[in-house]
């Protein structure tokens, strides 16, 4: 029993009495609040004098086209080994890709933009002062920092496609996000005129030979005709006759066919069909996104606070076990 008191005695002694470390933490009450005012303060100068960042927003569905058939032509190209796409059909592209391309965003580097900074339009680069020892490292930098600031995003459910910019002036950030837009809807119209041309070419081609071919057809039946006034009698000269005019017929309408479909093609080269449907326009924000002040000195105070309660903890530990070791005549060796 006396044993078992003992024992108790010495534990609680061995214990760190939690009164006791609140009025040691309290003892040292001025450095918390210095400590936590003066990171207050740091995280106030920071939200002030980091540069601020405005939001802009294009929201836009990739166009999709409705009631559409396919081409005529298209069964006449798989069989003479053109399976790609024909005048009228669409050209597959990815709105994300076009974002973080190189080709546009280094049109966007070095498009000249109206800016609160300089008295004159700068490009990008200039604009944020970026230097290096070479033109080409200078414009790399540049173009990781485009892609950072510019981002994207798609609703699954809606398929409705987000791109958001960041820039330090907003006229700036809404001015990126409508060029962008007008940079990925030229870039899928001459992507699809390019296509457009190339089968147009084919189809000239096939014409020639098609156009040929009926002639070839034709003369053959005219000669047979020629050849054979009385056929009536005759089964067998009956089937030729009649396979040649079917000859004719096929030609004739595949020759037609290919006239139709270099019409619609040639239409195709002068027509500007829209590729994406703007939901909205980028429009100049009115409060920049970043830095939220607010949030960063709310933030910084209570870690502030928090840190220096952390630093007091550990000073009054670090101080309470050498104490206990130098009672015990032992030595602290950290190694």
């Amino acid at each position: 029993m006396v044993e078992n008191q003992a024992h108790n005695q010495q534990q609680n002694k061995d214990e760190i009495d939690l009164l006791e470390v609140f009025l040691k933490i309290w003892a040292y009450k001025r450095f918390i609040i210095i400590f936590t005012v003066v990171v207050a303060a740091g995280a106030i100068v920071y939200s002030l004098l980091a540069e601020p960042q405005y939001e802009a927003s294009v929201k836009l569905y990739k166009k999709t086209p409705e009631g559409q058939s396919p081409s005529r032509l298209q069964g006449l190209a798989s069989q003479f080994g053109m399976g790609g796409a024909l005048p009228g059909g669409e050209t597959e592209f990815s709105i994300e890709d076009l974002v973080k391309s190189r080709r546009l965003n280094q049109k966007i580097l070095m498009k000249e933009w109206e800016n609160k900074k300089y008295d004159e339009p700068k490009n990008l680069i200039e604009y944020w002062e970026i230097e290096k020892e070479t033109k080409e490292e200078e414009f790399f930098e540049a173009l990781e920092r485009i892609r950072d600031q510019i981002s994207f995003s798609r609703n699954e459910e809606t398929q409705l496609i987000t791109i958001t910019v960041l820039m330090p002036e907003a006229q700036m950030a809404a001015d990126v996000g409508n060029y962008l837009t007008t940079l990925i809807e030229e870039y899928i119209q001459n992507e699809q005129k390019t296509t457009t041309k190339q089968n147009l070419k084919y189809i000239e081609k096939r014409l020639k030979t098609v156009e040929q071919e009926l002639r070839n057809a034709e003369e053959e039946l005219r000669q047979f005709q020629e050849s054979n006034r009385m056929i009536e009698s005759s089964p067998q000269l009956q089937m030729e006759m009649s396979r040649l005019q079917r000859q004719v017929t096929i030609k004739q309408e595949v020759y037609l066919t290919l006239q139709q479909e270099r019409e619609m093609a040639e239409i195709e080269l002068v027509k500007k069909q829209p590729v994406i449907n703007v939901l909205d326009d980028a429009m100049k924000p009115e409060k920049r996104a970043k830095p939220k002040r607010k949030l960063i000195v709310i933030v910084g105070t209570f870690a502030g606070f928090f840190l220096s309660l952390l630093i007091v903890v550990l000073v009054y530990v670090w101080r309470y076990v050498k104490g206990e070791m130098r009672k015990r005549g032992e030595s602290l060796r950290l190694f």
